[in-house]
């Protein structure tokens, strides 16, 4: 059946969800509870979200957190954050706090200059261009009146329209480079009316107006932000190195794109988690930056760092056309919040905290990459994820935090932990307490069938009492295990886990060995004899170690860890436990 439709955008949600549904999902019922599980209850609200995008079936959440003790030009600000990345919210407010009480973060706006173009082709003579653009450009302006009215009365408008040659790049290609200010307006679809005013008003028989569209590239729209104190009040144990291995890694950044790449990444996680939360548009912030750290010809860090005459300086520059007016920030609840959060600021006061934020996550991933490793903390955080992921129970989150406090976290040492955790107990068998092991053991019969393997049940006893000999010294089994693989191996005796089913050591036989006793009883006779034997001899001779055949050389603990599993597991196959 073709999957191609027409008309699903005039379809209603209802029939969106139900075609989608049919058609690409193997259980309709469960998708479609699961896409109607994130629908707002306030109908108002949820059909408000409805209208930002076409198509819309749902809601995507993403975590809103908060990142409180910026100090930014000696105001106290929360910083709002979403971002589903752990760690980002966590590290930054940690970074926030450490700058607080070092004169915090020192931020400043050196440009709000926005850029737009229309892109045109010319083939006649560049005087006679140049002379109907000198002309015309005072009609350029005019034609725009009616748009930037509202925006001149706030102070802002078209600043310059200049008539650039790119000839040399590709033939008979120009471009009109016009500069605009928005003020508190992100300002896209400002410039882009004023933009298809000018190509209108341009355009004649011998010039071919390509396209009119802002750019997302925004050199002249700059903040900086710095922090900075004496080397001695970066703390830790050696704040000189600390602060030279911290310079070193940024210069790293400077020089090697690769390294560059991911640097930058650190930084955006706190830049793009507050444009979000704000409702600005994280794809042209993202677009601007990495364009604006390729400025030199070579993707470069957007952070910098000094060392000079005791002081540590850490700084950055960062392209951010923003808007706290219009658009999603006046639309979405959240976004207005977000706004109200940070005390309803100004676009060039929204740009001073994006880049302090931005700034603090640098900081924070370079600390942990040069001291303990980026993974010490990260997998940490990522640890809620994991037990997120397995539907950990609060007292399970508790035991597996504290287990992993001292220890690496790992995927796979995470669910390790969990599975242990959700391990049904093990009745482990007390074998030194053989008057116990004797009345279990007095249930079995020559009829009793084993659960797996090929032992009958006296069969089992003897064998039992058999391994116990190769402890007390008096069967001597001519196996080697080498030091490799006693360490190896030994672990497991230290471990909650059982013996395998099937598991069968290299010195026994194929079959199941001939009885030695005429019945059941006089097989347990032996075996508590044994038993009393192998307490015995270790008492005699305290250091005593005898060489398991597949463990290696062991002691009396490490014996006796053993034998627990080695009864546990053939109590088990005749079903005892």
């Amino acid at each position: 059946m073709s999957k191609i439709i027409s008309g699903f955008s005039k379809l209603t949600k209802e029939e969106k969800i139900d075609w989608l549904t049919e058609n690409y999902f193997p259980n309709q019922s469960e998708s479609i509870a699961t896409i109607k599980q994130y629908w707002n209850a306030n109908t108002n609200l949820q059909e408000l979200h409805d209208d930002f995008i076409e198509n819309t079936i749902s809601n995507f959440y993403m975590p809103f957190g908060v990142a409180p003790n910026f100090l930014i030009n000696d105001r106290t600000y929360v910083i709002p954050m979403v971002v589903e990345e752990s760690s980002v919210v966590a590290a930054a407010s940690k970074v926030a706090k450490f700058w607080s009480t070092r004169g915090g973060f020192k931020t400043k706006v050196l440009g709000t200059t926005k850029i737009g173009q229309v892109h045109f082709m010319y083939a006649g003579k560049k005087e006679e261009l140049h002379n109907y653009f000198n002309k015309n450009k005072t009609e350029l302006y005019a034609a725009t009146a009616s748009i930037t009215k509202n925006m001149e009365k706030r102070g802002g408008g078209i600043l310059d329209i200049a008539l650039v040659d790119k000839t040399d790049k590709l033939a008979n290609y120009y471009q009109l480079h016009v500069t605009f200010e928005t003020k508190d307006s992100m300002g896209a679809n400002f410039i882009n009316s004023c933009l298809e005013a000018i190509a209108k008003q341009f355009e004649n028989e011998d010039i071919e107006i390509v396209m009119s569209i802002l750019s997302n590239y925004v050199p002249e729209c700059l903040v900086r932000a710095e922090v900075s104190c004496k080397i001695e009040d970066l703390g830790g144990d050696d704040p000189q190195k600390f602060a030279e291995k911290f310079k070193q890694a940024v210069e790293i950044a400077e020089i090697e794109p690769y390294r560059a790449v991911t640097h930058n990444k650190g930084i955006m996680n706190g830049v793009d988690a507050v444009v979000l939360a704000t409702g600005n548009d994280f794809r042209a912030v993202e677009a601007g930056a990495h364009a604006y750290a390729s400025r030199s010809g070579s993707y470069s860090s957007l952070s910098h760092c000094s060392i000079d005459d005791g002081i540590f300086k850490f700084w950055i520059e960062l392209p951010l056309a923003l808007g706290t007016v219009g658009g999603l920030t006046a639309l979405h609840p959240m976004a207005k919040l977000s706004l109200e959060m940070l005390q309803k600021p100004s676009a060039r006061v929204l740009m001073q905290i994006m880049a302090a934020a931005g700034l603090a996550q640098n900081y924070a991933a370079l600390r942990a990459l040069t001291t303990k490793g980026i993974q010490h903390g990260h997998m940490k955080m990522h640890l809620q994820n994991i037990l997120n992921q397995f539907d950990a129970t609060d007292k399970e989150k508790q035991i597996v935090e504290k287990y992993f406090e001292e220890r690496t976290v790992s995927h796979s040492a995470v669910v390790e932990k969990i599975k242990a955790l959700r391990k049904p107990k093990v009745n482990w068998v007390n074998f030194l307490n053989f008057n116990e092991v004797r009345t279990t053991l007095s249930k079995l019969n020559k009829d009793s069938k084993p659960v797996f393997g090929q032992m009958n049940a006296q069969q089992m006893i003897e064998h039992l009492s058999a391994i116990t000999q190769i402890a007390n010294g008096n069967w001597n089994i001519d196996v080697f295990v080498t030091d490799e693989k006693s360490a190896r191996r030994k672990p497991f005796l230290d471990s909650e886990n059982e013996l395998q089913m099937g598991f069968r050591a290299s010195y026994l036989s194929d079959g199941p060995a001939e009885l030695k006793f005429n019945s059941i009883k006089e097989a347990i006779d032996d075996l508590d004899y044994q038993v009393q034997q192998f307490v015995m001899v270790f008492k005699k001779e305290e250091d005593r170690t005898v060489v398991h055949p597949f463990f290696g050389e062991l002691n009396f603990e490490y014996w006796k860890k053993f034998q627990v599993k080695h009864f546990t597991h053939h109590f088990k196959q005749f079903d005892l436990l």
